[in-house]
Formats: C-alpha cells, structure tokens, sequence
C-alpha cells in the first residue's frame, strides 16, 4: 500500500458498549492497531471523562474526547435541528486533529451516528464504511423475516411506523456509506433480496475474538470465589437481559428443569430487566442469580466454570457471547434464529430450541423445549464433550480475531483503491 490509511472510529462509550458493539470494537482495534498500513483514530463522540475536547495516544491509537453538551443530549438517528447540530458539534471539534489526514475512511456502528455520516463529507475528502450489527425493526415487530419483508414490499406503514421507520434510517447509513459490512450472511441477504440493495455494495464478516489461553485455570478456585457449591451445575446466560433474548421462556424452562436437576443453578450475567426475571423465578430465587453489569474479568469467571451455556433469543446477529463461551469450551443451546441459525448446527456444535409462531404470527419458544435441551446436555456427558469440541473448533477456524481483522483490512485497502 502506497501510503497509510487512516481509520477513524466514531464511538459513543455512553451507549455502545452494551450491545455488542464496544466488544466488537475492542477486538478489532486491537487486532488492525497493529498493521504498518492503517493508522486508527477513536473520536469517542459524548464523554463525561473530561471539560473540553481532550486528545492522547493510548497503545498507539489516537483518542480524541469530545466532552459531552452541558445539556446533557447525544447523537440520535432523529433528521431534526438538534441532532444535525450535534453531529455538526462532534465533527468540528474534532475538526483540527482530523483535517490534515490522508486516505481516511470513516468507520460508523450504530443508528445514532446517521446525522454524523449524513455530514462527513462535507468536510473531509473520505471514504465510509458502516458495519450493520443487528436489525432494530426486530424491536417492534416479534414476526418471521418473510411476513415484515412482505409488509414493507407493499407499503404497509400500518402494520408498525416506529419499525419502518428504523429500518429507512439503516438504509440511510447504507446509502451512504462506500461499503457496508454485514456480520452475517443472513443480513447480507436480507439487505439485497427483501430491502433492494445493491449486492455489491454489501460484504460479510463474521465477527471474530482473540482466542482465550486456558491452561492454567483453577475452576475450582473460581467456583469457591463465586460461591458455588461442589455439586452445583451452572447454567449461563449472557448478555442483555431483555424480553426479545428469551429470558422469561428460559426461567419457566429452568423451574421445570429443577425437578429432575434440583443442583442446577441459573445465571444471567448482564443488566437489564431483572425485575422481571424475579418475578417470573418465584419462589425459586435462590437458585437464581443476577448479576447486573460485570467487567470482562468476571464475565470470563463464569465463562471458566459453565457447565451449559444457553442463548434462547427471538433475535440475533453473529453473538460475540456465543462465540465467546464457544472459545471457552462451553457447550450450547441457541434458539434456531437468524444468525444463530447461521452460526450453529444442531447436535454437532450445539443444541437447537425451534423458534414457533403463535396464531398471531409472532414468534414464541416454548419452555419444555428448552428444559428438554438443558436436560439432555446436564444428562448426556458424551454428548456436551462432542458439542464443546466441535464448537470450539468451529470458533477458532471461522470466528477468531486473525479472520476477521484480515477480512476488514481487505475491504479497507479495497475502498481506499476505488
């Protein structure tokens, strides 16, 4: 490559980090941060870390904090005066450190970031990539992709504004990037068959992680630090705890689970709608743990010592905790759902629960599914040693961190030669 690329990254820390992106971020720049190629600058949009715009070189990656507006807004997907303003704030602050660089492509993760892509280019030269991490109109309308796909075909506002409205938004961060990453093929396709992209325009990339090292982990130390019994089989959940991940179906299924496995213990890791968990797990609350938010460090604790890992979600994309408790050897349960779908064969790298539909069209899982897959792995010993393999395997080939960090630079070098 002639001369260096210029990656930068526009972050909001404020909101990201909880939904896959900041994880997503984390790993890659850690991966292209070492390439002679790319130089990489992270413009953290809305930081309450500092007064006024505050730049400095961390691990050889330039970091520009814009402080957030006194009136405490951020950057929202919304076309009104406010967000323009906003985004036309973040980039004139961050203006005097970008303006001089060459070859910059311009990299944006979410929906709240549009009013910022909709004006990059009037001040830089750049080029765009947006990298499509989920589809938000799954947040409104709980249906199999065919019958939304059919309903925006003819134009049926009706049948849920907020989710066509959303998903015009995503199409506008296409629009107007130079190229736009899918983490699945799954999106990919759905993209240019149901929503008339150009498929062209559209490449996956499987999300990837730098694989654990997992010699040398004492289990049984980390057991007695959580306080977990000796006999006590642990049943993971991790991410948000939120109604379209399955999580009321999970804990009905856990409750009928513990009549044939009374030493099981469920454990949701994330923050979310916990009130709702403790309603739906009376009166078994002991056997119920939440933890709200954790650190890396102690998501991975309970990663050491799963004895099943379970993601019964309405709707998912290429999950970093999937692969993430795959690189762990923990086997798993994924509801057959989109990019788990994707992701997963049943009974060879995991355990399938069916996704249903209900009468109304939206979708369901039934609780007996899932206690019949919990119960089948706690029973089975030959088949959570075959699924644990196979899964892990599968993550170091197709979904580590060397795969998806050459992928990124292939279409960074691709777009700066257009």
């Amino acid at each position: 490559m002639d001369k260096k690329i210029n990656l930068v990254l526009f972050y909001c820390d404020r909101m990201q980090g909880f939904f896959g992106i900041g994880t997503h971020m984390f790993e890659l720049v850690n991966y292209l941060k070492h390439s002679s190629d790319i130089n990489i600058t992270i413009v953290f949009t809305e930081t309450d870390k500092y007064s006024e715009c505050t730049t400095m070189m961390q691990d050889g990656v330039e970091m520009i904090y814009i402080p957030c507006p006194e009136n405490g807004l951020f950057l929202a997907n919304e076309d009104t005066k406010i967000n323009r303003s906003l985004a036309q704030r973040v980039i004139q602050l961050s203006y005097p450190y970008l303006r001089n660089k060459e070859n910059m492509v311009c990299w944006f993760n979410s929906l709240g970031e549009l009013q910022l892509l909709h004006q990059i280019r009037d001040y830089y030269p750049c080029k765009v990539i947006y990298v499509h991490h989920g589809w938000l109109w799954k947040d409104y309308r709980n249906v199999a992709d065919e019958v939304f796909s059919s309903e925006w075909q003819n134009g049926n506002v009706s049948f849920s504004r907020e989710a066509f409205r959303i998903t015009l938004d995503q199409l506008e961060l296409v629009d107007g990037s130079d190229k736009t990453i899918t983490v699945t093929n799954h999106a990919k396709n759905f993209f240019s068959r149901d929503l008339d992209v150009p498929s062209d325009k559209l490449t996956t990339i499987y999300n990837g992680i730098k694989m654990p090292d997992l010699t040398n982990i004492d289990r049984e130390s980390i057991r007695k630090e959580l306080g977990i019994g000796r006999q006590e089989k642990i049943i993971l959940y991790s991410g948000r705890v939120a109604p379209n991940k399955g999580i009321i179906p999970l804990v009905e299924a856990f409750k009928k689970l513990l009549v044939k496995h009374p030493d099981a213990r469920l454990v949701m890791a994330g923050t979310g709608t916990l009130n709702e968990v403790l309603k739906a797990a009376m009166p078994y609350w002991s056997k119920v743990t939440l933890t709200d938010y954790l650190t890396r460090e102690w998501v991975m604790k309970w990663y050491a010592i799963a004895d099943i890992g379970i993601l019964p979600s309405y709707m998912e994309q290429c999950s970093f905790t999937a692969i993430e408790m795959r690189s762990w050897k923990v086997p798993l349960i994924v509801s057959g759902v989109d990019g788990l779908d994707e992701m997963f064969d049943d009974h060879v790298d995991c355990l399938k629960v069916p996704v249903k539909y209900n009468e109304k069209g939206n979708r369901y899982l039934d609780p007996e599914d899932i206690c019949s897959a919990m119960d089948l792995l706690l029973s089975n010993d030959h088949l959570r040693l075959q699924l644990t393999a196979a899964g892990y395997n599968r993550a170091r080939e197709t979904f580590c961190l060397e795969q998806m960090g050459n992928a990124y630079m292939e279409v960074l070098s691709e777009i700066i030669q257009q």
